[in-house]
C-alpha cells in the first residue's frame, strides 16, 4: 500500500504542479501579483454576483480537494503521521509554490490560496486518522507491520 501511494501522490503532485504554472495557457508575465490580505479571494467568490458557478467551484472547492491527498503523506513518510509536522511542512512548501508563482508572474500568489490548500491538506489528514483508526483498508495492520521492522532492525 504505501509503494502504490507514494508512486501515486507523486505523480499527482507533478499534475498539480503542471496545473499550477502551465494549464489554462499560463504563460510568463513581467507583472506579478501577488494578495496579502486574507480571506479577500474567498470573500470576492462568495459575493461577487458576477461569478459563475464553474470559477467558483474551482477556485474554492478546487483549492481544497486537490490537496487533500497530501494530507495521506504519513501513509509514506512516517514523520508526517502527526498534525503538527505534516501542517508545517504543507504550509512551508504550499507558500514556496505560491512564491515561485509570483517570482515567475504564472498565476497570482495568494495568502488564500495557502489557507484554502491547506484545509484541504488538513481534511485528508483528518480522513485519514479516521481511516487508520477505523482500520479501513487495513491501514493499522500496515502500521503495525512497519513498527516490528523498525523493533527488529533496531534490535540487530
Amino acid at each position: 500500500m504505501k509503494r502504490y501511494f507514494a508512486v501515486f501522490i507523486v505523480l499527482y503532485a507533478v499534475v498539480l504542479l503542471y496545473m499550477m504554472f502551465y494549464a489554462s495557457g499560463r504563460e510568463p508575465s513581467e507583472i506579478s501579483y501577488i494578495q496579502h490580505q486574507p480571506f479577500i479571494t474567498i470573500q470576492h467568490f462568495f459575493n461577487d454576483q458576477n461569478i459563475d458557478n464553474q470559477a467558483f467551484v474551482v477556485n474554492i472547492f478546487g483549492n481544497i480537494f486537490l490537496f487533500s491527498p497530501f494530507g495521506w503523506l504519513g501513509l509514506c513518510i512516517r514523520k508526517f503521521n502527526g498534525f503538527i509536522p505534516i501542517t508545517l511542512f504543507f504550509l512551508i512548501a504550499i507558500s514556496i509554490i505560491e512564491s515561485i508563482q509570483y517570482m515567475t508572474g504564472r498565476g497570482v500568489a495568494d495568502v488564500d490560496d495557502i489557507f484554502l490548500n491547506t484545509l484541504g491538506m488538513l481534511i485528508g489528514f483528518f480522513l485519514f486518522k479516521y481511516a487508520t483508526w477505523k482500520n479501513i483498508a487495513n491501514i493499522k495492520f500496515h502500521f503495525d507491520l512497519l513498527e516490528e521492522k523498525r523493533r527488529v532492525s533496531t534490535a540487530s
